[in-house]
């Protein structure tokens, strides 16, 4: 009998707060001639409470850090340089975690599932093993796996854990559970696995077989789906906007 496998997303999954998209996005703005601009625009974002003057483009962002890459291209900015300033704030995070946290009882329900655990992100590895300690998951997590250009190498990602556990002909016994449908959750329903979208700023943006506005809200769909994959998979059919 294969192991479930529990995929999370980091950023607006296990890594809740406002301090790392507000370090990016004041290294994006002191590139722009507008610095405080962008940076009350990407705030207002955050907090939900755009203006009706704020650029059409950043209702459908899909996160603080696309909010904010939107905005910087916008003010010029180039990609090599968001992408410079990206890795320096993921940098400066572990020294300076700010407000960052996880959803409450995460850790418990991460300690208390029969299932191989990873983190899978973009974020580079330089200083995340300081985050995840802040964050008190490092020690409730089997792997971590940085740099995981998702979405363009998921199903690649995917194939490995199912194989690691002996689940190739099973997918369904892969959750992966994530903010950003493109990214975490595409992939995963293209290969068969279970999706659990934390779909926090409401955009719908694809199918899933449990959906919530927080991770919160999906703990007991991920624990009786790590208790039966399979019977799970059947009661929870894909659906575009199911909500738990």
């Amino acid at each position: 009998m294969p192991r479930p496998v529990l995929v999370l997303d980091l950023d607006g999954t296990v890594c809740l707060g406002d301090t790392p998209a507000l370090l990016y996005a004041t290294r994006v703005a002191a590139l722009t001639d507008a610095p405080e601009a962008l940076l009350e625009t990407a705030q207002a974002f955050l907090g939900q409470r755009l203006p009706q003057s704020a650029p059409k483009t950043l209702m459908g962002a899909q996160d603080g850090y696309e909010a904010v890459k939107i905005l910087g291209l916008a003010a010029g900015v180039t990609e090599e340089e968001l992408s410079a300033a990206y890795v320096a704030s993921r940098a400066e995070m572990s020294a300076n975690p700010g407000d960052i946290h996880t959803p409450e009882g995460l850790v418990d329900l991460l300690a208390g599932i029969d299932a191989y655990r990873v983190i899978l992100t973009n974020s580079p590895g330089s200083g995340l093993d300081e985050v995840l300690e802040h964050l008190g998951v490092r020690d409730v997590v089997d792997e971590v796996r940085t740099d995981a250009l998702k979405p363009t190498r998921m199903t690649g990602h995917l194939d490995a854990f199912l194989d690691t556990v002996g689940a190739a002909d099973t997918p369904e016994w892969l959750m992966s559970v994530g903010d950003i449908w493109r990214n975490d959750l595409a992939p995963a329903v293209e290969r068969g696995c279970v999706a659990a979208y934390v779909d926090a700023f409401d955009r719908r943006q694809g199918p899933a077989h449990v959906r919530a506005g927080s991770f919160r809200d999906l703990y007991s769909a991920v624990l009786d789906w790590s208790n039966d994959p399979s019977s799970f998979l059947a009661a929870h059919p894909l659906k575009e906007s199911v909500q738990c």
